[in-house]
């Protein structure tokens, strides 16, 4: 558990303050996906995972990698 939590962290991670909010919901809304809803105790979902690391890719120009 708590691997979307990671995904939005290191999307958030790419900016600071407000652009980085603002980002978040970006890709939030290109993968059709309401983010604010996801923390630590969301369980894990690999189509989730796959839609927001293709949307930050989009958005951001570069793909987003999580340990």
């Amino acid at each position: 558990m708590g691997r979307l939590k990671k995904i939005i962290d290191a999307i958030a991670a790419e900016s600071k303050g407000a652009q980085a909010k603002l980002i978040v919901a970006r890709v939030g809304l290109k993968a059709g996906v309401n983010l604010s809803k996801i923390d630590e105790s969301t369980p894990d979902d690999p189509v989730l995972e796959e839609k927001l690391l293709k949307a930050a890719h989009a958005i951001l120009g570069k793909p987003i990698t999580i340990n």
